[in-house]
């Protein structure tokens, strides 16, 4: 249903134009699931006027929530917000059959999900072509035991990870303040600035497509497989292990002075060699060298706010050989090579990557391309060729929201994209949970395979 904002909407009116503000400017909806464990505190601080009010104060702050995506006449894509014909974003309650206590036992499986009616019914399509569909839906259900399972859905033209966990943590500190009776004061969300300059060269992670629509590109971008053969597991690895992998790469002579590698690009690279050998193994692939793409947040290089609204995310792409990726003891050189690839998004790659969007719509619009938005994607999410994509979202309030009872036990990223994984921290920060969706015979492979078993257990398997 959507939210009745009443008096409360917002008076302003703005617009943001996301062509330049972001490269993830699809209109595509990514999913989510946070559990809340059974508690008296639930009934107090959950219920259903609690959310509703709390959530309707959050959304008072941030007007681009209700805006339309429309073409403009140069064909750009523009976030409009106009009170006089909001689209309001969704809330719906659900009275769940299940307990908390069974998904638990189950490690929290995707397929319960479905199974159990947690989620809101998905668009017709990963890319949506229409403008109507509200931004940002939730659906709390209501376990039968006391417990809560809060399914989020957003358009990631304007909601990345990053701004999704962040708004759930705004929402969730007025729904205390609501619960305790305080008047809730929410946080100013601030909105991603734009970008305007002249046209750049066109960065290697981005591709366009004129011949054909968004939905043929999509097929086209997608491995040939059977109709059920796509599976979806959850393992963790201690972020100890990662810390011993990432203090060996250190150790291995391959830096120079003054270099460094992260976590995440020690992490990228333990799962590029596990997840890639899985696949030509299985046969599922070619043997052969892989691009590997690291998802980069963008706000710190680009002095943006770093917990505001948006999407400025960015693909990195690092062409790792095939002999590196057979052999483990070249995960510490691949962990190296994925720095470097990191460390080309300066600050003037992004914004020129930025510009190069803003321009080619112009150019396509120029060439009587109606729908430019719906000819440019990503590389990385091209499975039909050797391409493995690797999100890590450790740093990010992901286990942040807290509505009075406790925060969430458990979240899981709802994506179901071949050879992309998601790396959600757990809820002390002393693992990483790894979500990789492989095709059955890959996924069969990587869990035989010894030197993935011993740094990684198995959650679920949905």
């Amino acid at each position: 249903m959507r939210i009745d904002m009443g008096g409360h909407l917002p008076k302003e009116a703005v617009s943001w134009t996301a062509s330049t503000s972001t490269l993830f400017m699809l209109p595509v909806y990514k999913p989510v699931i946070q559990y809340y464990k059974p508690s008296p505190l639930n009934d107090v601080c959950m219920n259903r006027d609690v959310l509703r009010q709390s959530l309707i104060a959050v959304l008072s702050k941030c007007p681009l929530v209700f805006a339309r995506v429309t073409a403009q006449p140069d064909r750009s894509l523009v976030l409009e917000y106009s009170p006089e014909n909001s689209n309001n974003p969704v809330l719906e309650f659900h009275n769940a059959s299940v307990s908390y206590a069974e998904l638990e036992a189950r490690g929290f499986r995707l397929s319960d999900v479905r199974a159990n009616e947690l989620n809101m019914p998905a668009e017709d399509s990963m890319f949506t072509e229409s403008f109507e569909s509200p931004l940002l839906k939730f659906k709390v259900s209501f376990l039968s035991d006391g417990g809560i399972a809060l399914y989020s859905t957003r358009n990631h033209v304007l909601f990345d990870g990053n701004a999704l966990f962040s708004f759930v943590s705004n929402w969730a500190r007025c729904t205390r303040m609501l619960a305790q009776n305080q008047a809730p004061i929410p946080s100013e969300m601030s909105l991603v600035q734009c970008l305007n300059k002249a046209g750049s060269p066109k960065p290697a992670e981005i591709t366009v497509d004129t011949t054909q629509a968004q939905s043929g590109i999509v097929a086209a971008i997608k491995h040939a497989m059977g109709p059920n053969n796509m599976r979806s597991c959850v393992f963790s690895i201690a972020a100890a292990e990662i810390k011993r992998l990432k203090q060996q790469t250190m150790d291995s002579g391959l830096l120079r002075q003054g270099e460094w590698v992260s976590s995440n690009n020690v992490l990228t690279a333990f799962i590029a060699h596990h997840v890639t050998r899985a696949n030509m193994d299985a046969c599922v692939y070619e043997r052969g060298p892989w691009v590997v793409y690291n998802s980069l947040d963008m706000r710190r290089l680009l002095g943006l706010p770093l917990r505001g609204i948006g999407s400025p995310l960015f693909t990195t792409n690092c062409l790792v050989p095939y002999d590196e990726l057979m052999d483990a003891k070249h995960i510490f050189q691949v962990a190296y090579r994925v720095r470097k690839c990191v460390d080309r998004c300066t600050n003037s790659y992004l914004q020129d990557a930025n510009d190069w969007i803003a321009a080619s719509y112009k150019e396509l619009a120029k060439d009587g391309i109606h729908e430019p938005w719906n000819h440019i994607s990503f590389a990385m999410l091209d499975s039909n060729a050797r391409n493995l994509g690797v999100s890590c979202m450790d740093k990010i309030p992901v286990y942040d929201a807290d509505f009075g009872a406790g925060r969430p036990e458990m979240v899981r990223s709802l994506d179901n994209i071949s050879n992309y994984i998601i790396a959600l921290p757990s809820p002390q920060s002393d693992a990483y949970h790894l979500h990789v969706c492989l095709e059955g015979l890959a996924m069969d492979a990587l869990m035989a395979d010894p030197g993935w078993n011993n740094l990684c257990s198995l959650m679920c398997d949905s």
